[in-house]
């Protein structure tokens, strides 16, 4: 059964084009970043991804405390004016002088470490200006427009160095945060958002509470541990999967090219109908059945006669995952106590990273001892049995999006 509840507000529509030109702004200028790296060596580019990475990694919990103890937008603001200077800065350094490689390491730091701070204060802003009801449409609206920065901004990232050079790059980001701190100013003056958290608690006092909170509350530590096992053995396949098989199995750049778009306009399908129709009542239930069709998807593919049959294998995949992302998604945001949900956003957002760090050099050092049969049944076999796992869960498998909000209000109060 599908929820027809009312559709976000118009505040979060306006906050929401800023989001979209910020992230493609960020896009633009992370493309031209490690283009410009890449063009020195394959090991300065590899440097600046993982110095963009490792504070998110180190700092993200830090930032979600921070932003539930000065308020989502007040952070968002600071960040944002961080990253327009930085964003100027670059365009107007890289107009005068070539930077090195300690530059562009030292400016993927900054980013990284802004990033950390930024993130989930603006993760958290659908719990405050949407209602439960519409949170599975906001969420799937918040999650085209972000696909849309990652698929467009490479493409007119290269096309700004081609006919503009590698500053515009830079200047697209700055324009990027500069069109969100004026969303943001709009929204501070329509908005009224709670009290921030405690302020007399330090630091990592708060960021502790906050991962108690997450692990404390079953519907909460549910999602976290599912969307662990999502991190480690669904988001590889199209990325990473997908290009080491075709490899493999000796198909061409069009096939390989091909499979992955299957995924992701599975994906993009899926996340359509719930924009327009809405979330079905039992989101954690429909979560589970995603991860479980996702990994049967993944477990198939490994016998798979052709490239076109691992096509349509691909699309299983991807619709898998658009239905478990645009109902965990929701689900999660409508269950996290308003005074800590930066806190539980930073935790969420942790845990999708950290599997992520093992799981791309284990499926590459596989690859290399084990048949791709055996290794797609095993990543297949393991997204199966969590979605499994979460089926048999009476507190996921039963969750709808307004009762898991009123259980975590009662269980954290």
């Amino acid at each position: 059964m599908v929820r027809r509840g009312h559709g976000p507000p118009r505040l979060y529509w306006a906050w929401l084009a800023g989001t979209g030109a910020t992230a493609l702004g960020t896009q633009m200028l992370v493309f031209g970043l490690v283009w410009h790296a890449a063009l020195l060596s394959p090991g300065t580019a590899a440097a600046v991804l993982s110095a963009q990475v490792v504070p998110r990694v180190l700092l993200t919990l830090h930032g979600g405390a921070l932003s539930d103890r000065v308020g989502a937008l007040p952070v968002m603001v600071a960040a944002n004016v961080v990253l327009c200077v930085l964003a100027a800065a670059g365009a107007l350094a890289m107009s005068a002088v070539d930077p090195g490689p300690a530059a562009m390491v030292v400016t993927a730091l900054a980013l990284g470490t802004v990033d950390a701070v930024n993130i989930p204060a603006s993760a958290s802003v659908p719990k405050l200006l949407v209602p439960s009801a519409a949170m599975g449409r906001a969420m799937a609206a918040r999650q085209i427009v972000l696909q849309g920065a990652v698929l467009c901004g490479p493409p007119l990232g290269g096309a700004a160095i081609a006919f503009l050079g590698l500053p515009a790059t830079y200047g697209a980001g700055a324009l990027g945060y500069l069109v969100m701190l004026m969303v943001l100013r709009f929204v501070r003056s329509r908005a009224r958002f709670p009290p921030p958290a405690d302020a007399g608690r330090g630091l990592n006092r708060q960021v502790g509470q906050g991962v108690r909170i997450v692990f404390g509350t079953p519907l909460l530590r549910a999602v976290v541990l599912l969307t662990g096992a999502f991190a480690m053995f669904v988001i590889p396949f199209s990325p990473l999967l997908v290009p080491v098989v075709s490899t493999v199995r000796g198909w061409d750049a069009v096939a390989t090219g091909a499979a992955a778009g299957a995924f992701g306009a599975g994906m993009a399908c899926v996340t359509v109908v719930v924009l327009w129709r809405g979330t079905v009542s039992r989101a954690g239930s429909a979560a589970a059945w995603g991860m479980v069709a996702a990994g049967a998807g993944v477990a198939v593919a490994a016998a798979a006669p052709g490239a076109t049959v691992f096509c349509l294998v691909s699309l299983v995949v991807g619709l898998g995952t658009g239905v478990f992302s645009t109902h965990v998604g929701p689900l999660f945001m409508a269950a996290c106590p308003r005074e800590a949900v930066g806190r539980a956003q930073a935790v969420v957002t942790l845990v999708q990273w950290v599997p992520l760090l093992w799981a791309n050099p284990l499926i590459g050092v596989l690859a290399q001892t084990c048949p791709v049969t055996a290794l797609l049944a095993l990543w297949g076999g393991g997204a199966g049995a969590a979605g499994a796992a979460a089926l048999c869960a009476r507190t996921f498998r039963t969750a709808v999006l307004s009762r898991g909000a009123r259980e975590t209000q009662r269980e954290s109060g």
